[in-house]
């Protein structure tokens, strides 16, 4: 193993380029399906992006997140939304993020170094949300609480290695004092 210090300037100029947006995933040229005129790719062995409603799970989750945030299908079009394996996902300027909006849709099924079980406990509705307001600083309100919309969202099934299992809805939320 090389010592601590050399260690520190290998790290360095790797955080530097992801900081920078050089860490892209390589794209994928075919989707694993379309949803409107989305793309979604699959990039995980997470049971969920595995079952066979996961398609049905993706859409209805979209469409709720489109319905919270004001959007509609167009703010989707031509967006390839991809389910990476990863802690984390490239994003610029970002290191450590779990999803990120850039054109594009990327996003972790992983939650502190676990699986989730299912679509409605990725931060995918936090993406679609910047797709359609933007708002890279967080400060509309909508941010702030996402209980109704998770809400509607219960009671779907998860799954994980050993078959179904149950799915909670993450809100994920941007929780800050409001500026002002």
């Amino acid at each position: 193993m090389a010592p601590l210090f050399l260690r520190s300037w290998i790290a360095v100029p790797l955080l530097a380029l992801a900081a920078c947006g050089g860490l892209q995933p390589e794209p994928t040229a075919t989707p694993d399906f379309v949803i409107r005129d989305a793309a979604v790719v699959i990039q995980s062995d997470a049971a969920f992006t595995r079952s066979a409603d996961f398609p049905a799970r993706v859409e209805s989750t979209l469409q709720a997140a489109l319905g919270y945030w004001g959007g509609n299908w167009s703010n989707l079009a031509g967006t390839t939304i991809v389910f990476e394996g990863t802690s984390n996902v490239a994003c610029a300027g970002n290191v450590g993020s779990t999803g990120c909006y850039d054109g594009d849709i990327r996003l972790s099924t992983l939650d502190a170094g676990r699986t989730v079980s299912c679509v409605e406990a990725t931060v995918l509705v936090h993406e679609v949300g910047h797709a359609v307001i933007g708002d890279a600083g967080h400060t509309d309100p909508r941010w702030m609480d996402f209980t109704a919309l998770a809400q509607d969202l219960v009671g779907r099934p998860g799954y994980d290695s050993s078959g179904p299992t149950s799915c909670d809805p993450v809100a994920n939320v941007w929780r800050h004092p409001p500026r002002g």
